[in-house]
């Protein structure tokens, strides 16, 4: 009797491991969404992104050399969060917003490489894709939301993943 419910365990307990495995692998659309390969670089969607914690998980996550995307309505954000994995991944940051001063203040003390604003997503797109290079990765991970710009964070993140299709056409 003990036998057979430990068996019954272990086959429940392996079931919940392997479902569990498949929810880590499965993350929602615009969470760390692999959106293409162009020339050797891998664009990455994380437009689900709102907080500075987010993009800090994403930085951690991602493979560098990186162009990180980011900027929106700023919420009092301290990205002082960042400024150490900026320092040692990101060799260009593209901002959107109008919180020019703030981003300049917060990342060029921390980056070796250039710090851009852009006046819309598409140029942001454009301005990461002159600076990339073969082992790069673009990672758009906003911080915050756009509202003044997009309904919300799927609406953005489609219509990067547009753009950034557009562009390597």
């Amino acid at each position: 009797m003990n036998q057979d419910k430990s068996a019954k365990q272990k086959k429940i307990t392996e079931s919940s491991l392997e479902a569990a495995r498949k929810n880590v692998q499965q993350k929602p659309e615009h969470s760390m969404e692999f959106v293409l390969e162009a020339s050797g670089a891998t664009w990455i969607n994380n437009s689900m992104a709102t907080t500075v914690q987010l993009t800090w998980e994403a930085l951690r996550d991602v493979n560098g050399p990186v162009l990180l995307i980011l900027g929106g309505i700023d919420r009092q954000n301290d990205y002082k969060l960042l400024q150490d994995l900026v320092r040692d991944k990101v060799k260009c940051v593209v901002f959107l917003g109008s919180q020019v001063k703030k981003y300049f203040e917060a990342f060029q003390p921390c980056t070796n490489g250039l710090i851009c604003h852009a006046v819309d997503l598409r140029e942001a797109v454009q301005i990461a894709s002159a600076y990339t290079r073969e082992g790069d990765t673009v990672l758009f991970s906003p911080c915050c939301p756009s509202y003044h710009a997009f309904d919300n964070y799927k609406n953005r993140g489609n219509e990067f993943k547009k753009l950034v299709k557009e562009l390597v056409k």
